[in-house]
């Protein structure tokens, strides 16, 4: 029997598979080359030694993921049996290296522009984020078409992948010249071969994710690793492992995330920022018997989707125009501090925000086997004293776990697409147009008793960059789509405070502007550990209309214990952030590519864990104390214990 002709025609089944493992791992190498290619600006590779140890360490991984997910289609054909040369065994044999080299190539492919939004690569988390916000429906044709380079070369990686496997041919049974004992020596020999590249290598251990630090910079791992290897490895891993880097002792003398408000003991008398100081959120009044009486003031935090410090004037030093005229001209009126975010994903901030609870694992607080635990948020300790509270959310209920952890957390009422009752506004993918809603939480806060305590997540300025359709062509536009919906949500927020403005409780208002977390950064003065998470953290009191800026940094979980502060009350809880009117010098801690990061003006402190060895970065002196922060965090959630004894 004469062998049918193609591009590639091995002589025996063993060639066949290592022209087929080829091929995949050449596709999954396309698909790592687009994603440096759209991505580039991200990293900064110093010269070609870093260079060589990222195309090996990416071999590494790769063959890892190759040989894993090809485990069935090997097996199959290392099978010492004629049962190889049948026509229904061939077509599952093909099926079985096409369905999962197609996910890796699809998977690898999706992440290229997934990254440009959370800097770190997709992982098992992405299954519990699928139809947790968002109109899928609307959402994929959108995003093909808006990343349509994304879109354009994984069809044809997925063409030359088809064309390459059918021009494969595998060899006729006459020519391979069937041999029993070469059968049984094949099997062996590709069984070992097999479990040495799904091992990554002859070391102790199986190649561990944080590996990938050791052939480059932390920042640089994402182009050592690929997705589909990361979201295998993460399957049912735990979210956190408990870290003994030191005795809690110590670790409690660096960091303690027992909290001790100011008032606990009389020390009020703390560093002021103006007006804005320990103890002035309380307000004077007299009662009808005539007596003093004193009631905290309202607090509204703003957070603003995808808003960086790059798009405003008021921070971003002439680098690019500015997108917010109206948040450069409340900044001439407020405090402004350097913003942190401590996450990169929307669904990472509210923990942060309300709960002073950054996520520093993989999987976000919400979506993490600690969802559960007993959390105290800023909602239940100011209900204790007196506040009515309430959280506002345009897009649909239940979107990325919002209205259920609020609900936790101790918020009142819960506002979302729902309650807002007005198709009409609808963006039609994630919820209420900015403007819109925000008027309608204006009037919502006017039925709201004082004193209150609100938050509100806007989400007009996210892919795919909509606005409403009577706006077109009026706003500014600029080198990046979002620009032209930051200006957009910039303009909702000048009516919704010209409305609230008009309310009786305006005045009696402490209003805190920041972000969930930066969008792309568009320069490489906003493209590194730190800027990566710069932030807007504006404080604005209509009453104390002050221009004041600081150099401090206020990271999102530094929120909690500054309102406590702020009000004067004692309530003492759990807090991995600090008040800024405790610590003169501000620091923010996240959690990156597998790496952790704490970050000062001093510069940065960056600590992976390995199986086999620790990579630091000692740059601010700060090592020991992101250790205890990290220590602390882990026990604390591991063993639930998130509350104070007293709370």
């Amino acid at each position: 029997m004469s062998q049918k002709k193609g591009w590639f025609n091995p002589r025996n089944v063993y060639g066949y598979l290592i022209v087929k493992i080829l091929i995949a791992l050449v596709m999954l190498t396309l698909t790592q080359v687009m994603y440096y290619a759209l991505n580039s600006s991200h990293f900064q590779i110093n010269g070609l030694n870093e260079w060589m140890g990222i195309v090996w360490g990416f071999l590494r991984f790769s063959m890892a993921t190759v040989t894993l997910v090809l485990l069935p289609f090997i097996a199959m054909n290392l099978i010492p049996s004629n049962i190889r040369w049948k026509g229904w065994y061939r077509a599952t044999s093909n099926i079985l290296y096409l369905v999962p080299v197609l996910v890796v190539v699809v998977v690898n492919q999706i992440d290229v522009a997934y990254f440009q939004f959370t800097y770190r690569r997709m992982s098992s988390e992405m299954f519990a984020y699928m139809g947790v916000g968002g109109d899928m429906g609307n959402l994929i044709p959108k995003f093909l078409v808006d990343y349509w380079p994304v879109s354009v070369s994984g069809v044809a990686i997925i063409a030359l992948l088809l064309l390459c496997s059918h021009k494969t041919v595998f060899p006729t049974l006459n020519e391979y010249g069937i041999n029993r004992r070469n059968d049984w020596i094949g099997l062996g020999a590709g069984l070992l071969l097999t479990f040495f590249f799904v091992r990554g290598g002859a070391q102790r251990h199986f190649i561990a994710l944080n590996d990938s630090a050791r052939y480059c910079q932390m920042k640089n791992t994402p182009m050592v690793l690929n997705s589909p290897y990361n979201i295998v490895r993460t399957l049912g891993v735990a979210d956190l492992e408990e870290l003994n880097y030191m005795s809690d002792e110590e670790a409690k003398t660096l960091f303690d995330p027992e909290f001790r408000p100011l008032a606990a003991d009389g020390r009020l008398a703390k560093k002021a920022y103006g007006d804005f100081r320990a103890g002035a959120g309380q307000i004077a009044y007299t009662g009808s018997d005539s007596l003093t009486y004193y009631r905290g003031k309202n607090i509204v935090i703003i957070i603003l989707e995808s808003f960086s410090q790059e798009y405003m004037g008021c921070y971003n030093e002439g680098i690019m125009e500015s997108f917010t005229p109206f948040l450069d001209s409340l900044a001439t009126q407020s405090l402004l501090f350097q913003g942190r975010s401590n996450g990169k994903k929307s669904i990472e901030s509210i923990p942060s925000v309300m709960a002073s609870l950054p996520t520093l694992m993989d999987r976000p607080v919400l979506m993490s086997q600690f969802k559960g635990n007993d959390i105290v948020g800023l909602p239940m300790l100011l209900k204790k004293h007196g506040y009515n509270t309430a959280f506002f959310h345009g897009a649909y209920n239940g979107s990325m776990g919002f209205d259920a952890f609020c609900k936790k957390i101790g918020f009142d009422a819960y506002y979302g697409r729902n309650e807002y009752g007005n198709e009409a506004h609808y963006d039609g993918t994630w919820g209420i147009f900015d403007e819109h809603f925000l008027q309608y939480m204006a009037l919502q806060l006017t039925r709201t008793p004082e004193p209150f305590f609100a938050g509100v997540f806007t989400i007009s300025s996210h892919h795919p960059y909509t606005i409403p359709k009577e706006y077109k062509g009026t706003f500014k536009q600029g080198i990046h789509p979002i620009l032209e919906c930051v200006n957009y949500s910039d303009m909702a927020l000048r009516k919704f405070f010209a409305t609230a403005s008009t309310q009786p409780w305006y005045e009696n208002t402490l209003f805190i502007i920041m972000a969930d977390h930066p969008a792309q950064a568009l320069s490489a003065q906003f493209s590194d550990y730190g800027p990566w998470y710069r932030i807007p953290m504006i404080i604005f009191d209509p009453q104390h209309p002050v221009g004041q800026r600081s150099n401090r940094i206020v990271q999102q979980s530094d929120i909690m214990p500054t309102l406590i502060d702020y009000l004067g009350y004692d309530d003492r809880c759990i807090c991995f952030g600090n008040s800024i009117f405790q610590q003169p010098d501000g620091w923010q801690v996240a959690y990156g590519c597998g790496y952790h990061q704490l970050v000062t003006n001093e510069g940065v402190a960056l600590l992976e864990e390995t199986p086999s060895r620790t990579f630091e970065d000692n740059g601010n002196g700060k090592l020991k104390m992101l250790e205890a922060i990290l220590q602390q965090y882990s026990k604390r959630m591991i063993n639930n214990q998130l509350k104070t004894e007293t709370e």
